[in-house]
């Protein structure tokens, strides 16, 4: 059985690690620019959307002060402006009677009826 001297190994192994490295950092470095370009694209996207968001409210709210009802204006608005909330219903509460009946009936005191001294 013959063996390798270990430097031969070594250096080897150091060439197949070197290697391995290189080929990471090439496509670390492919991977950190694709997402540099996303990002800065996103940003000037995010940003323009804005400006023109904001015009186009400035614009709807010029028209509605023209004389525009927001039935007119509708088809005009964009889709991810915000929409007014919605009133929330409130869970239905017994009338006061009803709660003063079931207070005296728990504590067996009779109800107090407001007295007319006149």
């Amino acid at each position: 059985m013959e063996t390798q001297p270990l430097d031969d190994v070594f250096a080897a192994l150091d060439a197949q690690i070197q290697q391995q490295a290189e080929q990471k950092m090439k496509a670390i470095r492919s991977v950190a620019t694709a997402h540099r370009t996303l990002t800065a694209a996103r940003e000037d996207f995010a940003r323009t959307d804005a400006d023109n968001s904001r015009a186009l409210g400035a614009a709807l709210a010029e028209a509605k002060d023209a004389g525009f009802t927001d039935a007119e204006l509708k088809q005009w608005r964009a889709e991810d402006e915000p929409k007014r909330a919605s009133r929330k219903h409130g869970t239905r509460r017994a009338s006061r009677a009803t709660k003063d009946a079931r207070n005296t009936s728990e504590t067996a005191e009779p109800a107090l009826k407001a007295v007319s001294n006149t």
